[in-house]
């Protein structure tokens, strides 16, 4: 395997990886919309008094908002590492 077939084959697997990565912060951005929006139907069907509600919804969108961050924003180590070897050549 050459230099240039090797490099390939590493950054499919590279693309691969942040693939699933970003798939799973498209999972927990849905199950986030449907577990506040059922939430947030209890709260209405209940009585809607105080919204209770807010305290998950902002406590989870913390954790979503980080996970995305660390997946859309920030790069790894490794993933710092292997862009520069792919822009080396």
């Amino acid at each position: 395997m050459t230099m240039d077939e090797f490099s390939r084959q590493a950054f499919a697997e590279w693309e691969a990886a942040r693939s699933v990565r970003r798939r799973g912060v498209w999972m927990h951005a849905i199950v986030f919309a449907a577990v506040n929006l059922l939430l947030i139907v209890i709260w209405a069907v209940t009585g809607a008094g105080f919204p209770w509600f807010v305290f998950p919804l902002f406590g989870w969108l913390i954790g979503l908002a980080s996970h995305t961050a660390s997946v859309y924003v920030l790069r790894s180590p490794e993933d710092e590492l292997f862009l520069r070897e792919l822009r080396r050549g």
